[in-house]
């Protein structure tokens, strides 16, 4: 298995509970995790840390996912960034993937769907992969 250790992930979401599990899951695949609970937040580690991953929430207090996408994207439009969806949002799939979303997930999601999103977007090789 490839070390993951090496590829930061940041988790932004301001529902503490969800933000937990991902961090637990990216932290015992492997990864190096970083975590906020606004885009501001995140935006702020983005600025610190290369980080290699991003995993946001679109709607939350203190900056919302989509502003964070935009952000991120004029600093390094390189880094990948998955975006989830809410059933509450009035911001549409095709809004974020126009503005550089690698994909979207809606919330409820397979976590494994997710993990494979992941390790895809990073070039892991497929026996990393979740099933």
């Amino acid at each position: 298995m490839e070390d993951l250790k090496k590829f930061k992930v940041l988790i932004v979401d301001d529902e503490e509970n969800l933000r937990d599990a991902l961090v637990f899951d990216f932290k015992r695949k492997g990864f190096t995790v970083f975590f906020a609970e606004n885009g501001d937040q995140a935006f702020e580690v983005v600025q610190r840390e290369k980080i290699d991953f991003v995993l946001s929430d679109i709607r939350m207090p203190a900056g919302d996912g989509l502003g964070l996408l935009e952000r991120i994207r004029a600093a390094d439009p390189k880094v990948p960034i998955l975006v989830f969806l809410t059933g509450f949002t009035d911001v549409t799939e095709e809004d974020c993937l126009k503005k550089g979303a690698l994909k979207v997930l809606t919330k409820p999601f397979d976590r494994k769907v997710l993990m494979n999103i992941v390790l895809d977007a990073l070039g892991v090789r497929k026996n990393d992969k979740v099933a």
